[in-house]
């Protein structure tokens, strides 16, 4: 039987793909000593310089450090279970970080020679071992098995721990890198919190000489938001954002997705209030994601919003641009596990919420990737099932990622809306403009008219002419813009149904070109005197029908269009409400069983009947619809409904559409009209307000009735047999 016989070299391969870079090696040994239960990591490095021709890193712990034989038959074994096995650390009960068995590539990433002092407490005395690594051999050598590695006993060090000394270094240590190592460093544990507070980081590049340089190590590790001194500045502590916020938003996700937390506004009243989300339905592609801690701290970018920020927090000395500078420097959503980030989550060109795409069709309402500073905490892989792939570099994009991604994207939704209400309200954005109701009101120019009443008679005559003559061409242009916001209503209301015409119209088209190509085919031979001939004649009649039927439901369906096709509108004229609602709910038969949705729809009486245009209740009613049967797809519940009634209080029809899915925060009710305002993920916020303008096209109009206990919308109507 043949055996796969690896060459040396693919050490070196594999190594050098799984780890991306020297600051991603660097932090996978953080991560090392970490896991040995180690107080704190020390990474020295050198330049190549005075007695270090080719430069060094050493990287110390003081962990319980590995024996003899843990160098022998683990360290020297790649991609090792150790850790998946053992995933608490002995000492200190730490999860472990590492459980892929990829950290000794770090060294090989990092520089050609590695000496590897190890000292630990081995059956009840201290012993030391020193590995020496060259990992050139391994392309020189032809087989894996043929490479050897020095390793022996040597006399023991004083304290436990492990010492890695790196030479002849594979990347040049430039400024820009240091400065991009010391700000990786600094995000690789949560600014809120680790899971051990104790566990410290130092870095060391006091070589780093402006003599020898041009520049100073020690100097590139001033940190500006913790003013540390020059005695702690080889401490690298997590940059602190707990207060760093215009708007922040802070809670968590249970394992079914539901949310509950808190939103504070700094710019306004600064007072928190509870934030509450329902769990959502999983999509068919998603896996649950646990349970998700969540910190976003949200600003504005004005610039005297920026500085104004600062200020508050004692930095009042930083200029404009200093200050977006540093805040440009430290925005990003970065997901943690255990307290330390996941790369390259959190990096400021990692967009993984997709934010500025969805900025690009709203830029007012939704925030962009730069205003943003986020902390996703996320649990263990098995409770999760959200795994790092073993690069290090990100998560797998499985099922409980994509799950992950639309319940902080969702969140988001509303936090944005809360957001522009205050800006708008606070005269910060510009106002949403009101309806046609609106305009024709203030066209009037009631107080102009008014004015021009009580010019002097000389005067009053010529400007009244002028005034009668502007205002008339005003209104004229007014009635113009909504014939044409008519017609736009009428194509986005067939764009809510499109699926339902096509998936009708292809199967009524199938069934007479099926039969219509037989008849066709069979034709020439129907009048044949044989056994054929008599079963074409016998089955022409029912083919006819088939043809028949089929262009008649055709014909229905293009009927049931005709209300929202767009054309020029004539007077009003009396409708049949039920007759109308009945053809709404045939459009969305196939998005209602799909999402396993009852319509409960049982007028008292089929002759109900409103005097307005057909189109404008058509359009109503298909966007309270669609808006029903997508909250309702999200929703985790059996047994959805919509609900519809028809009531007739005097002179008015009253038509109220429900439905058993999410109610509607309170904080929105005010919101739920205007348009542009949505917490749908990817909506245009357009619906309801497409909604209401088209009903006012026929003297009727639209409310959220917020005494229900379910979402309910009521559409109220002149009835026909009292105009």
């Amino acid at each position: 039987m043949a055996k796969i016989k690896p060459r040396a070299r693919i050490v070196r391969t594999i190594g050098d793909q799984l780890i991306s870079g020297p600051d991603a090696a660097l932090i996978e040994l953080v991560k090392n000593a970490y896991d040995a239960d180690s107080q704190s990591v020390t990474i020295k490095i050198t330049p190549p310089v005075s007695n270090h021709q080719q430069g060094e890193i050493i990287v110390s712990d003081q962990g319980h450090g590995m024996s003899y034989s843990d160098l022998l038959d683990k360290w020297l074994e790649p991609a090792t279970t150790d850790k998946v096995h053992r995933k608490i650390s002995p000492t200190k009960n730490r999860k472990m970080l590492g459980a892929k068995g990829v950290g000794r590539f770090a060294t090989a990433r990092l520089g050609k020679r590695l000496q590897l002092f190890s000292t630990t407490m081995f059956d009840g005395a201290l012993e030391s071992s020193l590995m020496i690594v060259d990992w050139e051999c391994f392309e020189k050598v032809k087989y894996l098995e043929d490479v050897e590695i020095d390793i022996k006993k040597i006399a023991t060090e004083k304290n436990t721990g492990v010492r890695l000394v790196i030479n002849e270094l594979n990347d040049t240590w430039t400024k820009s890198r240091l400065i991009n190592l010391i700000k990786e460093l600094r995000r690789i544990a949560s600014p809120i919190k680790s899971q051990d507070e104790n566990f410290k980081i130092y870095l060391d590049l006091s070589d780093f000489k402006p003599s020898e340089c041009g520049f100073s190590g020690e100097e590139l590790l001033v940190n500006p938001f913790e003013k540390n001194t020059f005695d702690t500045i080889q401490e690298i502590i997590p940059l602190t954002i707990e207060n760093l916020f215009h708007y922040c938003v802070e809670g968590n996700f249970d394992e079914s997705g539901a949310f509950r937390g808190t939103f504070i506004n700094k710019r306004g009243e600064n007072i928190k209030h509870e934030l509450q989300m329902p769990a959502t339905k999983l999509d068919p592609d998603e896996d649950p994601c646990g349970r998700v801690e969540v910190r976003l701290n949200i600003y504005d970018r004005e610039p005297d919003a920026i500085q104004q920020l600062f200020s508050n927090l004692g930095f009042g000395a930083l200029g404009r641009m200093e200050s977006r500078k540093l805040l440009n420097e430290n925005i990003g959503v970065g997901i943690y596990r255990d307290g330390f980030r996941i790369r390259p989550y959190g990096d400021a060109e990692t967009d993984w919420l997709e934010m500025e795409r969805k900025r690009v069709q709203d830029p007012s309402r939704k925030l962009g990737l730069n205003q943003l500073a986020g902390i996703i905490s996320i649990s263990d892989e098995t409770e999760s099932g959200l795994v790092e792939r073993s690069s290090r570099e990100g998560l797998e994009h499985n099922g409980s990622f994509l799950r992950l991604k639309r319940q902080i994207s969702n969140l988001l939704s509303h936090v944005e809306a809360l957001r522009q209400d205050f800006r708008e309200k606070a005269g910060l954005s510009r106002k949403k403009p009101g309806g046609t109701i609106d305009v024709h009101n203030t066209s009037a120019l009631e107080e102009t008219a008014k004015a021009i009443s009580e010019l002097p008679d000389a005067f009053r005559d010529k400007v009244q002419k002028a005034f009668i003559k502007e205002t008339t061409a005003l209104k004229t242009a007014i009635e113009d813009l909504e014939t044409y916001q008519q017609a736009l209503i009428s194509h986005s209301s067939l764009g809510l149904v499109i699926t339902q015409v096509l998936h009708d119209g292809r199967h009524f088209l199938s069934h007479i070109t099926t039969r219509s190509t037989e008849l066709a085919k069979d034709s020439p031979r129907i009048l044949e005197n044989s056994k054929f001939g008599d079963y074409i004649r016998k089955n022409l009649p029912g083919s006819a029908q088939e043809i028949l039927n089929s262009a008649t439901d055709l014909a229905s369906l293009f009927s049931a269009l005709n209300p929202v096709s767009g054309k020029k509108k004539v007077a009003a004229t009396k409708q049949n409400i039920t007759a109308t609602i009945h053809r709404c709910i045939k459009l969305f038969e196939k998005e209602l069983a799909t999402s396993n949705i009852a319509v409960e729809f049982s007028p008292t009486r089929e002759d109900i009947f409103f005097l307005g245009h057909d189109g404008d209740l058509m359009a109503a009613v298909l966007n309270l619809m669609d808006n029903a049967i997508h909250w309702l797809s999200l929703a985790n519940i059996d047994n959805r409904r919509i609900s519809i009634r028809i009531e007739e209080p005097e002179q008015y029809i009253q038509i109220i559409i429900s439905n058993n899915g999410p109610t509607i925060d309170a904080k929105y009710i005010d919101k739920l009209f205007d348009a542009g305002f949505t917490l749908k993920q990817g909506g245009s916020g357009i619906g309801l307000a497409i909604a209401r303008e088209a009903l006012r096209a026929s003297k009727a109009d639209l409310a959220f009735d917020d005494s229900a206990t379910e979402t309910s919308f009521i559409i109220e109507m002149v009835n026909a047999k009292n105009d």
